[in-house]
């Protein structure tokens, strides 16, 4: 029979969530009746008892619950439900022999107690679940995994675990099993239980490696406020010594936001202390004004080499670090930068002869138009001070204002033209001597201006095609035409103090021709919704220089060839699974290609994917680089990557990785080869729990 219930049954209904942790047991909806099914409903008057027995469901408050037999005891404030227990919340399920709750003192008890949590895939077995208050729990003799089988991969199981929500859960006598053999013992195990964050331990890691030796690291988590916290690691190396990390994170009003990390290690191997340092900074200040700070710092140059394992780092050959200050106005921005450079290559003995730039001042004036007239003024000004241990030293005032008008002539066609004039003025000091090398005479101040113009005529002309194609409905064909001059006056600056190459601005009476394309399609997205996607870019450029000497990415000066390379641009995008992209440029003259840059990339979105880029500048450098992925043959996946160096006619590295995920755990194979080291790793991961360690085999 079907039956609305009371008052007092809807309390026993909702407390039924509260007898087992939290975790398996959702709250449901707030709101909504609560009804019950069963063979049969009696109340005992006497004993102040509901029961239903034979087929018991009770549904409502966005939960389920099925048993033999439901009992409610009002005088006693309990509630109970006996044989073939059922409860489903939210996806959540939980099966027990009998549920006991008091809803009074908020505690309960379960016994023989099997839970299912759908966010994981956690499985939960227990003797006896018993809730201590409306925040403890017990666990006795319980066992838990995320696998699905009856008989699981991997469990871990505890004798006792106790549990207090918001702080810390505690576990005696804990094991790890692979299938059914044990293969771990933990004593007494400790770790958090919150929402919020909580310090603690974090799992230790383990491993070994040539480099380093064998290796343990020990990690502190810890909350300092809602807005910062750390991790605080301890770093074992048996070849190396003990080293001790620090991870700090913050954030600060107006979103202003920041991060430190830094390392330190006595090199056992080398006797003496190293290590590096890192540091992020925003701060907003206001609406207007903003600092930032990116600053990085390493001991000594080999730092990375030897402790780095990660591609960009370990063969990282300069650090910069800056510190900067911007401050908006109406039609300006002025930027104040502190930049400084470690240069890490192996060829130097020192950083004395790095040129840093303390400060760069820069202040920069938007277009605008001026008392009413077709012309518009900017700026940009910037003043440098460069200073270096050993070599010159000075300053730099760079002042270039710039006037710009802009016309439509007629049609659709849009033209614009601009004249300035860039000044430069110098003060330099121990400036070394010539020696051939078309060094500045002097110390002293230097100045020298040069005049600058320019124009561009363009159009846009765009049609929009019918396909009679379902998939792609339309194409839109957008093809923008454009002439550019540009003139830079010719001065002959040998004279001027070298600093960077902003000290010798070529010259240039330059006109160049260019024809963009836009192919872009429309597709029928779901539900009904348009879908745009760039199918096609395809640009074509080439500039005559009037001086008749032409200068190129890689040739500065080539008289009497007044055409510039073929410049040809392009991104293909046929398939959201395939793309291709090309940046090239052709010599006219010698018939061959100066640079080339091409990638293309294909996916299934299926964990099947390729990809390769080659690169190639014309006796400087040509390089390949390729990856795959592979899931063809799941539960395997392999990965690959490796760069091939035509110059050096060498691999300069590859990496190998073949993984097979199990449903509640996978392994990870990878092997690197790199010219000055080789690693085999292995690595394994229990679903829900992470990555229990790395193992390095040499």
């Amino acid at each position: 029979m079907g039956t609305s219930v009371s008052n007092r049954q809807i309390i026993f209904i909702a407390t039924l969530l509260l007898s087992a942790p939290a975790a398996v047991f959702g709250q449901g909806d707030a709101g909504g009746p609560v009804y019950v099914e069963a063979d049969t409903l009696t109340h005992e008057a006497a004993q102040d008892r509901i029961e239903a027995t034979g087929n018991v469901r009770i549904r409502g408050r966005g939960m389920t619950l099925l048993s033999d037999r439901a009992l409610l005891f009002s005088e006693r404030n309990e509630a109970e439900a006996q044989g073939n227990v059922t409860l489903m919340s939210d996806g959540d399920t939980l099966r027990a022999d009998r549920l006991l709750i008091n809803y009074q003192d908020n505690t309960g008890e379960v016994e023989q107690g099997d839970a299912f949590i759908k966010k994981g895939n956690f499985h939960l077995r227990a003797t006896r679940m018993s809730k201590l208050g409306p925040d403890s729990y017990r666990i006795e003799k319980g066992s838990f995994t995320t696998c699905d089988a009856e008989r699981p991969s991997w469990k871990f199981s505890a004798s006792d675990v106790e549990i207090t929500l918001g702080e810390y859960a505690t576990g005696k006598h804990a094991l790890f099993y692979l299938s059914d053999v044990p293969v771990f013992y933990f004593p007494y195990l400790i770790f958090p239980v919150t929402k919020e964050r909580q310090s603690g331990f974090l799992t230790p890691r383990g491993g070994n490696s040539n480099k380093k030796g064998l290796t343990l690291n020990l990690a502190y988590y810890w909350v300092i406020s809602p807005s910062q916290d750390a991790t605080v690691n301890l770093d074992i190396q048996s070849k190396r010594g003990v080293g001790l990390g620090v991870d700090y994170r913050y954030i600060r009003k107006r979103g202003s936001e920041g991060t430190f990390r830094g390392f330190v290690i006595y090199d056992t191997e080398q006797q003496r202390f190293r290590g590096d340092m890192s540091q992020k900074h925003q701060e907003i200040v206001s609406d207007t004004f903003n600092i930032k700070s990116d600053i990085n710092l390493v001991t000594d140059r080999d730092f990375y080499r030897d402790f780095a394992e990660q591609t960009g780092v370990y063969n990282r050959n300069q650090l910069d670090s800056s510190l900067s200050l911007t401050k908006h106005f109406r039609r300006q921005v002025l930027t104040g930068e502190f930049h400084y450079v470690d240069d890490l290559r192996e060829d130097l003995p020192d950083n004395n002869k790095t040129l840093q730039k303390l400060p760069v001042i820069r202040l920069t004036g938007v277009r605008e138009r001026l008392f009413g007239t077709p012309l518009f003024f900017s700026h940009e000004s910037s003043f440098t001070n460069f200073y270096r241990r050993e070599g010159i030293k000075g300053q730099r005032l760079d002042l270039h204002p710039v006037l710009t008008a802009y016309a439509k002539p007629f049609g659709g066609l849009e033209a614009s033209a601009w004249a300035g004039y860039r000044l430069r003025l110098y003060n330099a000091f121990d400036v070394p001597a010539d020696d051939g090398n078309n060094l500045p005479e002097a110390d002293g101040s230097h100045v020298m201006g040069l005049a600058t113009a320019g124009g561009a005529v363009s159009s846009t002309l765009a049609r929009v095609y019918e396909t009679e194609h379902g998939a792609m409905p339309r194409i839109r064909h957008v093809l923008i035409p454009e002439v550019r001059y540009s003139f830079v006056q010719e001065r002959d600056q040998k004279k001027l103090p070298f600093f960077d190459f902003d000290d010798r601005l070529v010259g240039e009476n330059r006109v160049v021709y260019s024809l963009a394309n836009y192919v872009t399609g429309k597709f029928a997205g779901a539900g009904g919704d348009a879908e745009y996607r760039e199918l096609l870019y395809l640009k074509l450029s080439q500039g005559y220089d009037f001086s008749e000497t032409r200068r190129d990415l890689l040739t500065l000066v080539d008289a009497k060839r007044p055409f510039t390379d073929v410049m040809l641009e392009a991104r293909v995008n046929p398939l959201k699974q395939f793309s291709l992209s090309l940046d090239t440029r052709f010599n006219v003259y010698d018939a061959n290609v100066s640079t080339t840059a091409v990638s293309a990339d294909v996916k299934d979105g299926n964990g099947n994917a390729a990809g390769v880029i080659y690169r190639f500048a014309r006796d400087e450098v040509e390089y390949l680089e390729g990856r795959a992925s592979v899931a063809l043959l799941k539960p395997f996946y392999f990965n690959y990557a490796s760069r091939y160096s035509f110059d050096r006619e060498d691999f300069l590295e590859s990496f190998y990785s073949l993984e097979y995920r199990h449903q509640c755990w996978s392994i990870n194979v990878t092997y690197r080869d790199r010219v000055d080291n080789k690693e085999f790793f292995v690595s394994f991961n229990l679903g829900g729990i992470g990555s229990l360690g790395t193992v390095r085999v040499f």
